[in-house]
């Protein structure tokens, strides 16, 4: 009996001491969890800044923990989504840069060229997009800037160099047949019903107020026909009464709204031809955007 309760007490004892030594380290696990948990959820929520400061106080008090990246990250990413850019540049680069070999490394290289494009700085989006694929080649991210290059190009009206960028998908890539299906709408943008400036310069020459009314612009129309009309009969008035002075002043104000009248019908072509090739795209990045599942997740590991 004896040998039973001193067996009974020393295992108490110890477990005692497991406890004391175990429990410590399960509490810090749990509550580290918890931290970067709520800071997630305020992520997800949409509340970035306080996302941000829940991540930082995760930082700070663990900073040697395996997703201490995963939360610099994040902070990162809740600027990019709460629009401040140049700050989400510089946070990205700085990721970029010491976690060069990691996922992380590449989530933040792709997503500087992404905020430029966010900003539409188009010109400088193609050339972070250009450097990730050169040193990224081998990563689905790098499709992925390849189809974000060829929506910049697009955006800068460059659709020879977005095909370009198209073409470039990897068979093996999930962004490989919407690229295809992108690659050849771009090719039927020359047979969309596009008007012709030449056309509307014409017939704005021709009939003042014609040229607008070519391109669906009807109350410019009728605006640019009667000033015209008004500001002629008014100089051949002043011309046949002899008043030579305010014939020379009208005549003036005539050529001036007569060659306003043919650019105005210039420019009515040109925005008439890009919102009908705009509303055409837009139909495509719409698709594909609801389709396309995002790569490369924001959890990381080494």
């Amino acid at each position: 009996m004896r040998s039973n309760y001193l067996f009974s007490f020393i295992l108490v004892i110890l477990t005692i001491l497991f406890l004391s030594v175990t429990a410590p380290g399960f509490a810090q696990e749990e509550e580290e969890k918890s931290q970067l948990g709520f800071a997630h959820h305020l992520f997800d929520k949409g509340h970035y800044y306080q996302a941000v400061t829940e991540y930082e106080r995760f930082i700070y008090f663990n900073p040697d923990h395996p997703s201490t990246p995963e939360a610099r990250l994040k902070i990162a990413f809740c600027y990019k989504r709460g629009e401040q850019y140049d700050k989400a540049i510089e946070l990205f680069r700085l990721l970029a840069d010491e976690y060069h070999d990691h996922n992380v490394g590449k989530e933040a290289a792709y997503n500087v060229g992404k905020c430029f494009l966010l900003n539409k700085d188009y010109e400088q989006a193609l050339i972070e997009f250009n450097s990730f694929v050169k040193d990224n080649p081998d990563t689905p991210l790098a499709d992925k800037a390849q189809w974000n290059s060829a929506w910049t190009a697009i955006y800068l009206e460059d659709y020879g160099a977005a095909q370009e960028h198209l073409l470039r998908v990897r068979e093996s890539s999930d962004y490989q047949q919407p690229s295809r299906e992108l690659a050849s709408a771009l090719e039927q943008l020359p047979q969309l019903p596009h008007k012709s400036p030449y056309l509307a310069g014409f017939l704005a020459a021709v009939i003042p107020g014609a040229g607008h009314l070519y391109t669906g612009k009807k109350k410019q129309a009728l605006f640019a026909f009667f000033t015209n009309a008004l500001l002629a009969f008014g100089t051949y008035e002043a011309f046949s009464n002899d008043l030579y002075t305010a014939g020379g002043f009208l005549s003036l104000f005539t050529l001036n709204y007569y060659s306003g009248n043919i650019f105005g019908a210039l420019n009515s072509t040109h925005t008439y031809n890009k919102k009908v090739t705009d509303a055409y795209l837009e139909q495509f990045r719409h698709k594909y955007e609801l389709s396309i599942k995002p790569l490369l997740g924001f959890t990381v590991h080494y």
